[in-house]
């Protein structure tokens, strides 16, 4: 019993999803089934919790050390909050079986935490499948929607696609190696072999379409925008947690990256990520598909720390200071458009909203100028800082100076949602009737955004410790 006491968190995701689907009526009926998806969450994030630094276990197909922690932790908290901002709005979004979102959801946040603490690539497809099944399913939520439906149909088609490539590159590792281990007892230079060298892009490519990066992004905005907004608030963080976890674990753990060839490749990567994603997003009227094609650049940004790593531990720290600070920033934005109206979408909808709600003006100006790192929302400036400060200590120049150059051209579209918020009116100053539930879940994100900022010693700390973890790999 005590072998599985680390990994009592996803038991509980995982049979308490498995309660919404057998008894999921008689939650309705009794009108807790939100509360009951909260309350699963908050047990699985006060677990994580409290399993301590010290805590590292590798059983049962599963690994938990200081780096899976840490980022089942975010996700939890991320989950968690996307859940109680949107539990009000769902009636409204037209999602009338709130049963089965909510085992969805949890389904899929199962999923996530197995991508993160999977010790095995069985593990990690297993749990790369179970995640996205769900989400495809959360995205047509809105039966009575075609924009739902045809976002669900192509997210399904384009995460078969990037599911085959994964795949293909787990059946090239095994053939290269003859083990499933993400760590193999023996350490394997990418460049080592064909194989191995195949096996590794197959792997990345696999990725990258779950990330949304460049070249393999063409879902992202159609499913960002088709989606329930609600959905698109919880997928947005959560999968991108997971992935990106996921990737680390996989290059660093797997691999031995720091070769001309493999870094070539994750640099390019990065490049078109942020290159691509901000200057689609520059001609965006849709909110939701201005974040989406934002959500390709910040991928882009978080990639850098893994394309200059070298065995230390500050290039991981930085990209998980700034996944931490992503989450806060992503699920707000999102949280906000569902709090003016569920159909809330084109940046016209936002004219007025400094009038008619000064608490949901003070939360997108914040989040928004996170997201373009300037301040007060500090934390996407101070994640921006350390991305860039160790990506020049590895004397990779060219691209920090591509990075700030996007940056500067994300300010355009950024800045572009605060002014429409608080200088633009459309004649409508009816106060907007924000629940408490989501009114709580904003002041989170709003806050968090600045405190990260003001504050980054603890979140620092901690991303440090596992990023030790990483670099002793």
């Amino acid at each position: 019993m005590n072998a599985l006491m680390p990994f009592a968190p996803v038991l509980t995701i995982s049979l308490g999803s498995l309660g919404y689907l057998l008894g999921g009526k008689f939650l309705e009926r009794t009108k807790v089934t939100g509360l009951f998806a909260c309350l699963l969450v908050g047990v699985a994030l006060y677990l994580f919790m409290g399993l301590g630094d010290s805590a590292s276990t590798i059983e049962h197909g599963l690994v938990v050390n200081s780096f899976s922690r840490l980022l089942a932790i975010v996700t939890c908290a991320g989950a968690l909050v996307s859940i109680v901002g949107c539990a009000s709005s769902l009636h409204g979004e037209e999602i009338e079986m709130t049963s089965e979102y909510y085992f969805l959801t949890l389904t899929s946040l199962c999923g996530a935490l197995l991508m993160i603490l999977a010790s095995d690539f069985l593990t990690l497809f297993i749990g790369l499948e179970v995640a996205s099944l769900a989400l495809y399913c959360l995205c047509g939520a809105r039966i009575n929607r075609r924009s739902s439906s045809e976002s669900a149909l192509k997210y399904f088609l384009m995460g078969s696609f990037s599911s085959a490539f994964f795949l293909y590159g787990i059946a090239l590792w095994y053939g290269a190696t003859g083990t499933l281990l993400i760590e193999p007892e023996s350490r394997v230079v990418v460049s080592s072999s064909p194989l191995l060298m195949l096996s590794f892009l197959m792997m990345v490519i696999g990725m990258a379409f779950k990330l949304g990066l460049a070249p393999f992004h063409f879902w992202v905005p159609d499913v960002y925008q088709g989606a329930p907004t609600s959905v698109t608030s919880f997928m947005s963080a959560v999968i991108k947690i997971a992935a990106i976890g996921a990737l680390v674990r996989v290059s660093i753990e797997s691999f031995v990256i720091a070769t001309a060839w493999s870094t070539g490749g994750l640099w390019l990567f990065a490049t078109l990520a942020m290159t691509v994603g901000n200057f689609a997003a520059l001609q965006q009227q849709s909110v939701k598909r201005m974040l989406a094609y934002s959500s390709v650049a910040q991928a882009g940004y978080m990639l850098m720390g893994l394309v200059v790593f070298d065995g230390s531990p500050d290039a991981v720290a930085a990209t998980i200071y700034y996944l931490v600070a992503y989450t806060a920033m992503t699920i707000g934005a999102f949280l906000v458009l569902l709090a003016i109206g569920p159909n809330t979408d084109q940046l016209s909808d936002l004219k007025g909203l400094g009038k008619r709600s000064p608490f949901l003006a003070t939360c997108v100006t914040l989040i928004f100028l996170a997201l373009a790192g300037l301040p007060p929302g500090l934390a996407g400036l101070v994640g921006k800082v350390y991305l860039f400060a160790v990506t020049l200590s590895q004397e990779f120049y060219g691209l920090a100076i591509i990075a700030a150059l996007n940056s500067a051209l994300s300010c355009a579209y950024y800045l572009r949602v605060p002014a429409m918020v608080l200088f633009q009116t459309n004649g409508s100053s009816e106060p907007l009737r924000i629940p408490f539930s989501m009114r709580a879940a904003l002041a989170v994100c709003a806050v968090s955004v600045v405190l990260l900022g003001v504050y980054p010693q603890l979140v620092l700390e901690l991303a440090g410790s596992a990023g030790t973890v990483m670099a002793a790999r």
